[in-house]
């Protein structure tokens, strides 16, 4: 099926609430999501194998804990949206990838997730990043606002073992995605999955409800 950006982001957002997430990381999934599928990368797929693994835990332990250049979690994985949120509210701090040294995130669930947050990120720096997930996936260049192609790569990686992030040195970014016009194409499965966790939003009906019909209220139509 075919999506605008919009529809896109109101129903990440609205499934990231229904798993039970708070609404300021629910707008931040929406956004992540939005910024993935624009450059025709799997973000609605990746967002619900995150939050199916959110649903099952205490969320809260997921979150990476800046600790100095390597990061982990209480929970033993770092979830990819958290770790994602998490470095861009340091943005402007003196992280390791803010010189010559790198940030290394230890055993991220989901890392497609992160990558929004690292672009934005890089804009704040004014630098190009290089995130690194192991000897078998190659290395994802990162500037403001764009990504590399290599990104491809990671759109089902469902666990990385560590992700290393930092500086890019000139020249070293590959092309980048360019962003899709219009609307998206988005697999009826997926959309259908996260439609699921989106109508745990929605109030119960009730008698009330139904007596006064889809929206229904006490004024009078004078139209």
């Amino acid at each position: 099926m075919l999506c605008s950006l919009n529809e896109i982001q109101a129903l990440a957002t609205k499934a990231a609430r229904g798993a039970g997430l708070p609404w300021g990381l629910a707008d931040e999934a929406g956004r992540a999501a939005r910024w993935l599928e624009a450059r025709g990368l799997a973000g609605l797929s990746a967002l619900h194998g995150t939050l199916e693994g959110l649903s099952k835990q205490d969320w809260r332990c997921c979150f990476p804990v800046p600790s100095g250049s390597i990061w982990r979690s209480e929970a033993g994985e770092i979830d990819g949206l958290l770790a994602g949120v998490t470095v861009a509210d340091r943005a402007g701090q003196p992280l390791a990838f803010a010189g010559d040294g790198a940030l290394v995130l230890a055993a991220v669930r989901w890392p497609l997730l992160t990558m929004p947050f690292l672009a934005g990120v890089a804009q704040v720096y004014g630098v190009r990043l290089i995130v690194s997930l192991g000897i078998e996936t190659p290395a994802v260049g990162i500037g403001p606002d764009s990504i590399a192609e290599s990104c491809r790569a990671i759109e089902d990686l469902t666990l990385a073992g560590s992700v290393r992030i930092e500086r890019a040195q000139i020249g070293e970014l590959p092309q980048s995605l360019s962003q899709l016009d219009g609307s998206i194409p988005i697999e009826n499965e997926v959309f259908a999955r996260l439609n699921r966790w989106a109508c745990r939003t929605y109030v119960p009906e009730s008698a009330e409800s139904r007596a006064r019909g889809a929206g229904g209220g006490d004024l009078v139509e004078t139209d």
